[in-house]
């Protein structure tokens, strides 16, 4: 690193239901009242999202994954079993994250991973946590109808009492109490189209809009303190059919896309605050946050080097004194990373969110002062699998062997000073902390997954839950996972659950109430999880 430089398996119950599906009309109509909440924003320490154990995909703004209200019931010290309870198959396809209103008020957000059977488009449903049936299930949009690209977006609650959904190239407004859109707001589709491809750097053609509309995914929601959505736009290749998260890796000239817009939406108004266009694709969620009175969103929009915006009354300034140095020469042959996290003063990130040649570069930048970055390569020195390497040998850039890959962002737990992270070709798990040295490696574990990790319970008791792709099934090819529980202090494994179906791709491991988390199957099956002491 360089400164700038034998577990007990639970058992199974099978809940049985009918899918009730009511689809709620998509057109504006008048706002109505949430069933838990008041139209008015409610005191919250997690602004601008509802005060509930899990309100947001990440629980807060900067993305740390830290549910200190979700609770571990299993044994710190003894052994465990973790019962499984499941859905009926199919309930809730592909689904992607849960938020909820308290412990009775569950929603699930999902549908929009066109490339699995079963997923038509994005819908929101209200789930029954206790027998897992759906209470209502409003479908937003049929994809497959309309033949556009179907890639996840996610679902939050904000301190309104209301559901916000981004998936496409809408957002929706859903009351919680019968699934009903409220309102739905058109966000940009005019582009400037890439007029240099492959060439690099990549530039657009500035003179032309072109409507792309049917490439178009504004993936992931975030927003301010204040309650300003921030979004921003995610392109498939125009003319490639391929669907969900594949379109990502195999249309045949992925990188061939427009560039990314960032917008600014009025939750209450549900229309644009405003929009700009950046000067290059940026695939990463935004993350947020707010540093000495200002509020920063930061993106990356290459490889290594976060830019960040600051934004007053909706309306987006680059902060052009806040200048990271590029990725150096000898950290080669990375590719793009997942979105950033925020941990004290110091914006987090990793590349390799696809598979690449070279190994996976972890980086730390102070949100004071841009020069002062930290490195670190903590798995070079970890091999790839024979299995895994062969499985792998054209599926980095140019169809040459990848020895990395991490397809999801790190997690941070900023009141214990740990950070976790994952390679998934080495098939490792670790915790690191940035110490005198830089970033150090506080623990490393074996396990393979393809997932973010959630971190539960309280400051002195963090628990770390995670998947894990048994036996020799190959990532992003498996038909199972487990649910696997440790010590996030020290990595300590503390249970692992049965075989369930594999997960939906790039989701996580939902916290839930009672001692209970959430685990979204991606053909549709929706399991509780709930560990207690063995015996």
């Amino acid at each position: 690193m360089s400164r700038a430089g034998k577990p007990r398996f639970g058992r199974i119950v099978v809940t049985g239901l009918a899918v009730i599906a009511t689809t709620a009309g998509l057109c504006a109509q008048a706002q109505t009242a949430p069933a838990s909440a008041s139209a008015a924003r409610v005191p919250t320490d997690n602004p601008p999202w509802y005060p509930s154990l899990q309100a947001f995909e990440h629980y807060d703004s900067a993305r740390s994954h830290v549910f200190s209200e979700a609770t571990f019931d299993g044994s710190l010290t003894g052994p465990n079993r973790v019962d499984l309870q499941r859905s009926r198959p199919g309930a809730y396809p592909s689904g992607y994250n849960t938020a909820y209103l308290d412990s009775k008020d569950m929603f699930i957000q999902g549908g929009s991973y066109g490339n699995i059977k079963g997923s038509i488009g994005p819908y929101v449903a209200k789930v029954n946590p206790r027998t897992l049936r759906p209470i209502w299930y409003t479908q937003l949009r049929n994809t497959r109808r309309t033949r556009e690209w179907d890639y996840p977006g996610g679902m939050a609650i904000m301190d309104d009492g209301f559901i916000y959904v981004v998936s496409g190239y809408r957002i929706y407004k859903v009351s919680p109490k019968h699934g009903r859109v409220v309102k739905t707001l058109r966000l940009p589709t005019m582009v400037h189209m890439r007029n240099n491809y492959p060439e690099t750097p990549p530039t657009y053609d500035e003179e032309t809009w072109t409507q792309d509309a049917r490439n178009t995914s504004y993936n992931g929601i975030n927003a301010l303190p204040d309650g300003t959505i921030i979004l921003k736009s995610l392109y498939r290749q125009a003319g490639c059919k391929r669907n969900g998260p594949s379109a990502i890796l195999n249309c045949p000239k992925t990188r061939d896309v427009p560039a990314s817009i960032l917008v600014s939406v009025d939750p209450k108004t549900m229309r644009i605050r405003d929009k700009i266009t950046l000067p290059a694709f940026a695939g990463a969620r935004p993350t947020i946050t707010r540093y000495h009175g200002v509020d920063y969103v930061y993106l990356l929009e290459n490889t290594s080097s976060p830019v960040r915006y600051s934004v007053k009354n909706g309306q987006f300034t680059l902060d052009e004194s806040w200048t990271p140095p590029a990725l150096p020469a000898k950290y080669e042959n990375q590719t793009t990373g997942g979105s950033l996290i925020i941990m004290n003063n110091w914006v987090l990130g990793a590349t390799n969110s696809v598979p690449a040649g070279g190994h996976l570069t972890m980086f730390a930048i102070n949100q004071n002062d841009a020069s002062d970055v930290l490195y670190s390569q903590p798995y070079a020195n970890d091999p790839v699998p024979p299995l895994l390497s062969r499985a792998f040998e054209k599926a980095a850039a140019g169809e040459t062997q990848a020895v990395s890959w991490a397809g999801m962002s790190l997690e941070a737990d900023p009141a214990n000073g740990l950070f976790y992270g994952v390679e998934t070709l080495a098939r490792k798990v670790a915790a690191f902390r940035i110490g005198p040295e830089g970033i150090e490696t506080v623990w490393e574990k074996p396990q393979t997954t393809t997932e973010w990790a959630t971190l539960i319970g309280p400051k002195d008791h963090r628990i770390w839950v995670g998947t894990n792709i048994p036996g020799a099934q190959i990532p992003g090819q498996n038909h199972n996972d487990t649910i696997v529980y440790r010590d996030a202090a020290t990595g300590r494994l503390l249970a692992v659950s049965g075989r369930v179906p594999a997960m939906t791709p790039g989701s996580a491991i939902q916290p839930g109430y009672n001692g209970s988390v959430f685990f979204p199957g991606a053909k549709g099956t929706l399991v509780k999880a709930t560990p207690h002491p063995a015996g």
